[in-house]
């Protein structure tokens, strides 16, 4: 296709590789994000229709203290780009609470941003001091507790964000790659949607890690999805 770009011509070359269903890549970097990926993610068949892209802080001035090398601005540019290009897009992300400094209003800005953007799902992490890092000189000045309170507010949050992302998939038929039986329940099977959405489903007997089935989706929780297989 003509890719210029690193990250664009390496998913080109591992697609064109035989026996390869599906390419999927992780925490990338809003720098990153350009429109030759846009097209790349959505012009090659075999990569997924979902993105890692870490968050981190909805404040730019705790990610100025973390130096990410980027701006709330320029994130937000990032996810336009790549939703312009693929409007189902499932977009996931990684954000610290209480890193030195974080006030109630910076805060309050990364809840914001977590409303506006509409993340399919979030990982959240209290922030703690890491040995032989900048962050580590810091004033640790958030209390534990405050930690666990931003930290508990954020999940909340996401799985009312998440739940109606995914009701909104009940009734469709969605592109399964099998995985095997679920951890939670060994009667059933779980697999990843081409979004990466965890979905549960009754297997049959021929069913083996690594098919790909079509699934019509009959319930949704803020994570999962359930469903049954479609007949050929």
């Amino acid at each position: 296709m003509g890719f210029t770009e690193p990250l664009p011509r390496l998913l080109e070359e591992v697609a064109n590789v035989s026996g390869i269903k599906r390419i999927r890549f992780t925490s990338s970097h809003p720098e990153g994000c350009t429109a030759e990926l846009a097209y790349a993610m959505k012009n090659i068949e075999a990569v997924c229709e979902h993105i890692h892209l870490p968050l981190q802080s909805g404040s730019n001035r705790i990610l100025h203290l973390m130096k990410r090398g980027y701006s709330i601005e320029e994130y937000v540019e990032s996810i336009a780009r790549l939703r312009d290009a693929m409007p189902n897009m499932a977009i996931t992300t990684d954000i610290i609470v209480g890193f030195p400094g974080e006030t109630e209003q910076d805060f309050q800005k990364t809840r914001e941003i977590l409303h506006n953007i509409k993340f399919d799902n979030i990982f959240v992490f209290k922030y703690s001091p890491r040995p032989g890092t900048l962050a580590a000189k810091l004033c640790d000045d958030v209390p534990a507790e405050e930690k666990m309170r931003r930290n508990k507010i954020l999940l909340k949050d996401q799985d009312q964000i998440g739940r109606e992302i995914n009701e909104k998939l009940i009734g469709t038929s969605q592109e399964i790659m099998a995985e095997g039986p679920s951890l939670r329940n060994r009667t059933k099977w779980a697999g990843r949607t081409r979004t990466n959405k965890i979905t549960i489903f009754e297997p049959h007997q021929a069913i083996r890690q690594g098919d790909i089935v079509r699934i019509l989706i009959k319930r949704a929780m803020p994570q999962t999805l359930y469903g049954e297989i479609i007949p050929d």
